[in-house]
């Protein structure tokens, strides 16, 4: 398979771990491994907590679901999996529309907008058995 003429991604953000008990994970990621909690995320409508831990260039972002059916229903069975990659992207319409040629679906019709980024979920099934989220930053870029 021939390689893609520019890369479509820039860096690897952060990787997203759905996880059913959170205590456990943050006992992990701060006190066993010694990672300093980065940032948190809440999304009220789909009571997803997410905390991202800092590791070197990259943060490992541990997602907890609050809706026991929806958080069994992306676990699949585990206690925890990894369910996505997230990484950047400089056009992110164009990105999906490079993807959108070559087969590749995402999870919602439009991209969505959280803060100052736009990000776009591909299906795990479209992409060779991995979801990526696909960020593009606006102006502001997060602190390193």
């Amino acid at each position: 398979m021939a390689a893609a003429a520019q890369p479509m991604f820039r860096r690897i953000n952060h990787i997203g771990v759905i996880v059913e008990d959170l205590s456990n994970s943050q006992h992990w990621l701060a006190e066993i491994f010694g990672l300093p909690l980065n940032r948190t995320a809440d999304m009220p409508e789909g009571q997803i907590h997410g905390e991202f831990y800092r590791c070197g260039e990259v943060d490992i972002e541990i997602v907890h679901i609050g809706e026991p059916e929806e958080r069994r229903r992306r676990l699949r069975g585990a206690k925890v999996r990894i369910e996505h990659i997230a990484v950047e992207v400089d056009d992110l319409d164009g990105t999906l529309g490079r993807l959108s040629a070559l087969g590749v679906k995402t999870t919602t019709p439009k991209p969505r907008l959280a803060g100052n980024v736009r990000s776009a979920w591909t299906t795990e099934e479209t992409t060779g058995g991995v979801s990526y989220q696909l960020m593009q930053f606006g102006e502001a870029k997060p602190a390193r």
